[in-house]
């Protein structure tokens, strides 16, 4: 049964009324009908389990809520990807797997050795995430920030910190992870992060971290640690 999300204007009362991109997603690519069942989700961690009760030309879909209970599949630790900036489309592929994963935002950096050039794709980079959320039965949408600087990425650093470091022989993740509501993880980009930044970080209370022998690219780095902090922190 597929998953989508709404915002708190589209539910009254016992029906909820999507419009726009959703709409026609429903109507026009999966060919739902009057009578279908839909998950439909607050993105507040909340699932609605739907049933289709009218199509309006606009078109307007009316959904009648059967079911509402708690979204099951979040997380118990929040997680922030810092994420430094790479070239090419490898930030959507990061975006979509790492949401997917269970990320709770993530925060595209430049650095020093960032090859690509800040952009203006946080809108499309925010679909993505929504996409991915829906597909992945998330309850709630992974916010997506503009791209920022090093210097002000530091500034939201926020709970327990772990940088993924080529130069780390000894600390694993398994052995940095303690327990804590909230996991900021850093990877930097093609080429990794300088050695002053590294510095920088660990004055912040950074923690850097080896992800084996291997030198991982950015974007499989990304996900490798997303991966591993998902299943060291979920019972």
């Amino acid at each position: 049964m597929p998953k989508y999300f709404f915002t708190p204007q589209d539910k009254q009362g016992d029906k909820i009324f999507l419009q726009g991109e959703v709409a026609h997603h429903l109507l026009h690519v999966l060919r739902h009908q009057p009578g279908d069942k839909i998950i439909l989700c607050d993105g507040r961690n909340t699932d609605y389990i739907t049933s289709i009760l009218q199509i309006n030309k606009k078109p307007t879909i009316t959904c009648s809520i059967e079911e509402t209970h708690p979204c099951q599949t979040e997380p118990t630790v929040q997680i922030t990807l810092f994420q430094g900036l790479p070239k090419g489309d490898k930030l959507e592929l990061i975006i979509q797997k790492c949401v997917e994963l269970g990320v709770t935002e993530i925060i595209p950096v430049l650095t020093s050795r960032s090859i690509a050039k800040i952009n203006k794709k946080t809108e499309r980079y925010q679909r993505i995430a929504e996409s991915a959320a829906g597909q992945s039965m998330r309850g709630i949408i992974p916010k997506v920030h503009p791209a920022v600087t090093f210097a002000e990425a530091i500034k939201q650093i926020d709970g327990l910190t772990i940088v993924a470091y080529e130069n780390e022989k000894t600390q694993t993740l398994k052995h940095a992870i303690t327990p804590a509501s909230k996991i900021s993880i850093w990877i930097g980009p093609e080429g990794g992060f300088s050695q002053e930044e590294v510095n920088t970080l660990m004055k912040q209370g950074a923690t850097p971290v080896t992800l084996g022998e291997r030198i991982l690219r950015t974007e499989t780095a990304a996900i490798a640690t997303v991966a591993q902090i998902i299943l060291l922190t979920n019972p």
